[in-house]
């Protein structure tokens, strides 16, 4: 992506020499003016607003070939402040401190009868950040994922962000909010897997089963934010019963619909997460059973999008899903298997039992990064940011 030498543009080189920092460091000022077109004078420029911010830190020098003078190195300083991950789920909420660059500082998870109220929550964030001797004015923003099986997805959306709206307002801080999916995609491309890629779609198998589409390094935030409901497509022409409607990849593939399928069964008492095929005939049977409708999932994202790849995480145990994806193989021929590929058509994330929240971590940071991602931010009405926030957070455009 190439930046703007104008004045007027001064978020948007800010935002992408930031991001270059984020993705790509250790990188040398030369590094980014390269990759970006801007002048030497704009990189030094945004290079020591960030520096001043503490945002970024020089951590040495690279030598050059040549007479060269070397070049100091520039990455993110992941000490220059706090996100909090909130993640809710049908019968759970998880809370999360971390560092900018998604590693964890400390977490805890909460189980519920009753999906608690923003004030709950709240008093949760507040009492766990204190047992943590969290300092709150180190604290960027938070990051908030809502994983609730509902049938109306418009509805719940609106609840969600009625939600995020509530949150930013009682704890006087940012909220950018995403579907699980599309948060540990974000965190792929920050950080993970998929730095240096610029299409690829990620799967996450919780409660319902959703997708997120990055193009160009973007993630696609459809129609109303809405966009990844890859669990309501059809896969089967059976029927259900009740409703005679043909079969979804949710009533197959989501951990409700394992949870419904266990519930008669002496497993139904152990957690998702812990349920492993070897022990557990029943669940052994499901994944037996999800494996069909998820390889035609696949097969149609692959033959609609053709991206660099696919990469899968989950919120059940890495034993089932590593089964799952190993009974997936031999894929459905599409269009993804012709010419010559870099990357292997499906990827499992390392480190499913943690991917989740540390994805719903990044969010923040990722909706500095563009103009585009900042639609995912709600910002309180009543805020007293810092220099951080307002350099980072207040370059709309």
């Amino acid at each position: 992506m190439k930046g703007s030498n104008a004045k007027q543009n001064k978020a948007v080189n800010l935002r992408l020499v930031l991001t270059q920092i984020v993705t790509l460091g250790p990188i040398s000022r030369a590094e980014i003016a390269r990759n970006t077109m801007l002048t030497k004078q704009t990189i030094t420029n945004m290079v020591e607003e960030l520096l001043t911010l503490e945002l970024v830190e020089e951590i040495g020098v690279k030598r050059t070939e040549g007479a060269g003078k070397p070049s100091k190195m520039l990455c993110l300083n992941k000490y220059a402040a706090f996100t909090y991950a909130v993640r809710i789920s049908s019968d759970s909420l998880e809370l999360g401190v971390y560092y900018l660059n998604g590693e964890c500082h400390s977490k805890i998870t909460q189980h519920f009868v009753s999906q608690p109220t923003a004030a709950a929550i709240v008093e949760a964030i507040t009492s766990f950040a204190k047992d943590q001797k969290i300092n709150q004015n180190k604290i960027l923003a938070a990051g908030l994922s809502i994983q609730i099986h509902s049938a109306d997805a418009i509805t719940q959306h609106q609840k969600n962000q009625a939600l995020q709206a509530q949150l930013s307002e009682l704890l006087h801080l940012p909220v950018a909010i995403e579907t699980t999916a599309s948060a540990c995609a974000a965190y792929q491309m920050l950080f993970g897997e998929a730095q240096t890629l610029h299409n690829f779609i990620y799967i996450h198998i919780g409660s319902k089963v959703e997708a997120a589409v990055v193009y160009d390094r973007q993630v696609l935030l459809g129609q109303n934010g809405l966009t990844g409901a890859i669990g309501d497509i059809f896969v089967t022409p059976e029927h259900n019963e009740k409703t005679g409607e043909l079969g979804t990849l949710n009533d197959f593939v989501s951990l409700n619909s394992l949870r419904i399928y266990l519930a008669s069964s002496a497993e139904a008492a152990i957690p998702i997460d812990e349920l492993t095929p070897l022990q557990h005939p029943m669940s052994e049977k499901w994944i037996a059973r999800a494996t069909e409708p998820m390889r035609i999932a696949i097969h149609t994202l692959e033959s609609l999008l053709n991206t660099q790849t696919i990469i899968v995480g989950s919120d059940m145990s890495e034993a089932c899903l590593d089964s799952l994806i190993a009974q997936l193989r031999p894929f459905i021929p599409s269009i993804s298997q012709m010419g010559e590929r870099e990357i292997v058509r499906l990827i499992k994330v390392p480190n499913i039992s943690s991917i989740a929240l540390t994805g719903v971590s990044t969010l923040p940071l990722h909706a500095a990064l563009s103009s585009k991602n900042m639609q995912t931010l709600y910002t309180p009405s009543l805020w007293n940011e810092n220099a951080l926030q307002r350099s980072i957070f207040s370059h709309a455009i």
